[in-house]
């Protein structure tokens, strides 16, 4: 019915023409498909967490997994609506006109390459097992087809990483009535805020207790 509705698949087209895609979807509805899009971003955010912070250390792969999988979608509407709400907030700054549930809607679809890095990261860890939830993991000495396996898993989803902000950036542009390069500029003001806050919060921390002796 949604297909219909729509006049294409928005699963397939929004790898060729995310503009035309978004487009139909904030016209149809823009929470279509909200909470499946957050799980798509939530679950590789998730295990990179996971790995991060070593959990294979305290915790089996198997609660591992499972844990990122109740957890992924709720973490995954959190990233989005923050990161919607920065780039809705400062896209005002350039002329933007789109209200936050569109660009909500921009930036939850420019997840959907995220399919193939859930695959991925499977592949991963029937590979790998516990090792692969080590933050220490990319640091280790592979050879033969484990190298083969990490290299080509690093490639795909560098590539996968670049079709997403591509989408993102395209979409971006079309809810606000941007061109492509001006949806690059809403989506880098935000990030360069946050690591401005993040200097100064770093900075402030080290003058107060640095000063202080602790």
């Amino acid at each position: 019915m949604a297909k219909e509705k729509l006049g294409v698949n928005p699963w397939l087209k929004i790898w060729v023409n995310p503009r035309e895609t978004i487009q139909k979807i904030v016209e149809y509805n823009p929470k279509h498909r909200f909470v499946i899009l957050s799980f798509l971003y939530g679950l590789p955010m998730v295990l990179h967490i996971a790995q991060g912070l070593s959990l294979t250390e305290t915790l089996s792969i198997l609660g591992i997994v499972i844990a990122a999988l109740v957890v992924a979608t709720f973490a995954g509407m959190l990233g989005i609506v923050v990161a919607s709400a920065l780039i809705t907030w400062t896209g005002k700054w350039i002329g933007g006109k789109a209200g936050f549930q569109h660009v909500r809607s921009a930036v939850a679809w420019s997840n959907v390459p995220n399919i193939f890095s859930i695959v991925i990261w499977a592949f991963l860890i029937c590979t790998f097992h516990d090792r692969i939830f080590l933050d220490t993991f990319n640091e280790q000495a592979f050879a033969g087809r484990e190298l083969a396996i990490v290299s080509t898993a690093l490639f795909l989803q560098g590539v996968l990483a670049v079709w997403s902000f591509v989408i993102l950036v395209k979409g971006i542009g079309q809810v606000q009535g941007f061109s492509a390069w001006k949806g690059v500029l809403n989506v880098l003001i935000p990030f360069f805020l946050v690591g401005i806050v993040i200097w100064m919060i770093s900075w402030l921390s080290w003058t107060i207790f640095g000063f202080a002796g602790i």
